[in-house]
């Protein structure tokens, strides 16, 4: 009745100053005035069934369409439910750099566990930025960029600080990975040069190792190219996990799922949706166990992404894995097209190309090469033995008159 008399007095208006423009020209009768409203009448009555007929054939009303949205946001995913979703690949982070420090605690054993502990100083602390291009039809990869920087420490043919010491970069088609040699240690008798590799595809190892990567994305076939495995049957785990709201530090209505089982104490804990961001998890192997925190969300462009984690993987007797911390910069969009997604070799490289074995060398300049060869020079000099004292060179000069005097002694003629 409310929705009649809304849709009369509306009709009525606009049919007042549908009147107003053009009583100039035809001024109805009473007939006319009298068909008119009915036919408002009746147009009122048939929008009114037509929305009747279509709530009820929804199974809805308007109350209770608003409780049921109401209570699907408060209604917490099954187990089952959460492992679907979650395994949809996440695709709002294509098109974005992130800049983040790093500081990993590396635990080495024979030469060291990860990739990590073999370039600790130039490719585990400091500052790095993440780029994620998008999908491509003429790209069997999306494009990657990793950049590390970190504090100069004294490079003598460079000023740059933060000094980039380590990148990894793919256009989806050729891949480059750089290493740079640190100079301000050189003794001038070592080799100068840093290293580069240049290959086809999706050769980046630091990239499937970084820990925000491994928290962001949850699909890397995606990025990488490798194809999907798409006759793989969903398993339902049925009554042996189970779900609850979990009130965690980064997110007060988290999701954790455990096992039903009260012999296993592994358990996950998820940001509420759309991102089902992993925020807590602890689960044992036999090499040790996976630890991941992130303590601390932020929000860009309506998206929440890590501020603060840290990703622990040590075996059990401790001596060996790794320790990572990051804490988000700052996020920017990119310009996916005109991105430069593999830098060019910084001078002093000497870099290999994979396919064939060819190896090339990008040099130095002149004035490059005369610092670093003065540097290495007094480096040299400053690591050298010391000249020894004045007084040691008297004393062996004496003590060689002595000898002497008293061999001329031994032999010297006697009179009789």
């Amino acid at each position: 009745m409310m929705s009649a008399a809304r849709c009369s007095r509306s009709d009525a208006t606009e049919e007042a100053a549908e009147f107003e423009m053009v009583g100039a020209f035809h001024m109805p009768n009473k007939d006319d005035s009298t068909r008119w409203d009915r036919r408002m009448v009746r147009s009122c009555v048939r929008v009114l069934l037509a929305s009747l007929v279509l709530l009820a054939f929804l199974g809805l009303s308007p109350a209770s369409s608003l409780a049921q949205s109401s209570s699907a946001e408060d209604r917490i995913l099954s187990a089952d439910e959460l492992r679907r979703v979650k395994g949809e690949p996440r695709t709002y982070f294509y098109g974005k750099e992130f800049r983040y420090t790093i500081e990993t605690e590396s635990r080495t054993d024979h030469g060291g566990a990860t990739f990590f502990s073999g370039h600790l100083d130039i490719a585990a602390n400091g500052v790095r930025t993440l780029a994620i291009g998008k999908p491509s039809p003429d790209r069997s990869n999306i494009p990657v960029r990793l950049m590390h920087y970190q504090k100069n420490q004294g490079e003598p043919h460079i000023d740059d600080d933060p000094l980039l010491t380590y990148f990894e970069g793919t256009d989806g088609r050729a891949s480059h990975s750089f290493l740079r040699k640190l100079l301000f240690d050189f003794e001038g008798r070592k080799a100068v040069t840093s290293f580069g590799n240049a290959s086809v595809g999706h050769l980046l190892p630091a990239f499937h190792q970084d820990p925000l990567v491994s928290l962001l994305v949850n699909d890397v076939a995606l990025i990488n190219g490798t194809e999907r495995t798409n006759d793989v049957e969903f398993v339902p785990m049925g009554d042996k996990l189970q779900t609850e709201w979990f009130e965690h530090e980064a997110d007060t209505k988290a999701i954790r799922m455990s096992a039903t089982d009260p012999g296993d104490q592994s358990y996950v804990v998820f940001t509420s949706q759309p991102e089902l961001l992993l925020v807590e998890r602890r689960e044992s192997y036999p090499d040790g166990p996976l630890q991941v925190d992130i303590s601390e969300l932020m929000t860009f462009d309506g998206f929440r992404y890590p501020k603060k984690a840290t990703y622990r993987a040590v075996t059990p007797d401790g001596k060996s894995g790794y320790i990572c911390s990051i804490e988000m910069l700052d996020i920017s969009e990119i310009d996916v097209d005109s991105f430069e997604w593999i830098p060019p070799w910084p001078a002093g490289t000497e870099w290999a190309r994979i396919k064939d074995g060819k190896r090339f060398h990008v040099p130095y300049s002149d004035a490059q090469l005369a610092k670093i060869q003065q540097h290495g020079l007094a480096n040299a000099r400053a690591d050298a033995p010391s000249p020894e004292s004045p007084k040691f060179f008297y004393f062996n000069a004496g003590l060689v008159v002595l000898i002497l005097g008293l061999v001329a002694y031994r032999f010297w003629p006697r009179s009789n």
